[in-house]
């Protein structure tokens, strides 16, 4: 009984401390995180690849000499590479440089053998992306503006075809880099549930136009609460990939890896009651090592 009463004071000091003594995360026309030097890694694997093209000599060649890859298309306009397993990618983004609103960021893309890097400019507060050239490649996902459980919020696209998304909150934390993180539940799919099309190789589209309730497909992404940060989620037909000449691709579900960005305080008492089974553990032990070495004692 004074081993649960230990653990519960323990859990309930916890929670008080995260509540009243841990700052809330503030937001100005930009959030904190978005200065110079501030780095977002990400992990998955694909199983295909669409590009915006119907020139197959504009593919690049480390994917074309992918074992079993298959290439449908080339007569349209775009082209979907296939491949016979699973092939691992990461995407790794940088903000080099911050001027006002605008943020200079170092991209790169990494699928198998594959890696390429573009810099790009994105409006912090409207993430409207653009190439260095000034192509408009519409909006990245890899984070949101602030809101909370219960908003509705615009998520990519513009005027009629905006994608709007509905916001909850997970009941249980998500795994992050660092540590247990409370997490923003995205879904886009009610708000598609009508005109939804989709992308098919017949179709010519622009990077901006896949963002629409028309073509953008609809998903349910994971944010950090406190930094709204993609914690884990699609991101094809987002600008950052369109950067690469890629409309969309079969990614599984990626993960953050890797961040410098504080994402702010742990749940504490999710990551203590993970830890409770362990506890108790000690705690046995604890009470068992001390239960025989007074036993041996007072027997001589």
């Amino acid at each position: 009984m004074k081993q649960n009463s230990l653990l519960f004071h323990i859990l309930f000091i916890s929670l008080f401390v995260e509540v009243f003594f841990v700052p809330p995360v503030s937001f100005g026309y930009a959030a904190p995180w978005m200065r110079n030097g501030a780095q977002l890694e990400y992990a998955g694997d694909v199983y295909f690849v669409d590009f915006y093209t119907f020139d197959k000599s504009m593919i690049p060649v480390q994917l074309l000499n992918i074992s079993g890859v298959r290439v449908q298309g080339g007569n349209s306009s775009m082209v979907s590479l296939l491949f016979e397993e699973s092939v691992g990618y990461r995407l790794s983004v940088a903000l080099k440089e911050v001027n006002g609103s605008i943020g200079l960021f170092e991209v790169t893309l990494e699928i198998g053998p594959y890696t390429s890097t573009r810099d790009l400019r994105v409006d912090l507060s409207t993430r409207q992306t653009m190439s260095f050239d000034g192509a408009p490649l519409g909006q990245t996902t890899i984070w949101i503006q602030p809101c909370e459980k219960g908003d509705i919020i615009p998520y990519v696209g513009q005027g009629n075809s905006t994608v709007f998304a509905d916001v909850s909150r997970l009941s249980i934390p998500m795994e992050t880099p660092q540590g247990l993180q409370d997490v923003l539940k995205l879904d886009t799919i009610e708000s598609q549930s009508i005109g939804y099309e989709g992308i098919n190789l017949s179709t010519k589209i622009t990077p901006v136009e896949a963002q629409s309730t028309k073509h953008y497909h609809p998903r349910s992404n994971f944010y950090d609460a406190d930094t709204f940060i993609l914690v884990k989620g699609a991101i094809y037909e987002d600008a950052f990939i369109s950067a690469f000449g890629i409309i969309g691709s079969g990614f599984v579900k990626i993960e953050l890896v890797s961040t410098n960005i504080n994402l702010g305080s742990p749940n504490l008492l999710f990551e203590l009651l993970q830890l409770s089974p362990y506890i108790g553990l000690v705690a046995i032990a604890a009470v068992t090592f001390t239960y025989f070495f007074f036993t041996k004692r007072r027997n001589r």
